[in-house]
């Protein structure tokens, strides 16, 4: 299993044209991309590869509509092209497994890519995910102190 991980990881690393050495033995290989780096990892147990990144970190206004919209777009996977969102203290994180029976090169390469292109959506898109959460959060505190004010007034 080993010796398949390997071969899969630098065969897609020489593919893409990523500098970026795979020791052998060695269950994880950190590849870096830019500014971020992600990690491609063995997990035995499951017969899998874990591909996973950070994204960015929770921010600190409107922390539960952030969540919320977090658990939005794990549903169905909406926006991360299958992989899955985080978190790890306050870092969201993207990660996405791949079962390695009967994978192909051809298959870890595109699933690999895929993963690729949803966190590069996910780390384009991060800001304005938790500007959004934060301008809901703030809607509906106002929204809640208007029903509440109006309760008030009701009252004879």
């Amino acid at each position: 299993m080993q010796k398949r991980f390997l071969e899969l990881v630098t065969a897609f690393l020489a593919e893409a044209h990523i500098d970026c050495p795979v020791v052998p033995g060695e269950s994880l290989v950190s590849v870096p991309m830019g500014d971020f780096h992600f990690q491609i990892g063995l997990f035995e147990s499951r017969n899998a590869i874990v591909m996973q990144a950070a994204a960015g970190v929770v921010p600190a206004d409107g922390r539960e509509a952030f969540y919320a919209e977090l658990l939005r777009m794990n549903s169905l996977f909406c926006g991360t092209n299958g992989a899955t969102l985080g978190l790890e203290g306050d870092a969201v994180t993207l990660q996405s497994i791949i079962h390695m029976e009967d994978l192909s090169q051809v298959a870890f390469t595109a699933q690999a890519v895929t993963f690729l292109e949803a966190l590069a959506a996910l780390l384009e898109g991060f800001d304005a995910i938790a500007g959004n959460a934060a301008s809901r959060a703030s809607e509906a505190a106002a929204s809640d102190l208007d029903i509440v004010a109006m309760q008030n007034m009701i009252r004879v």
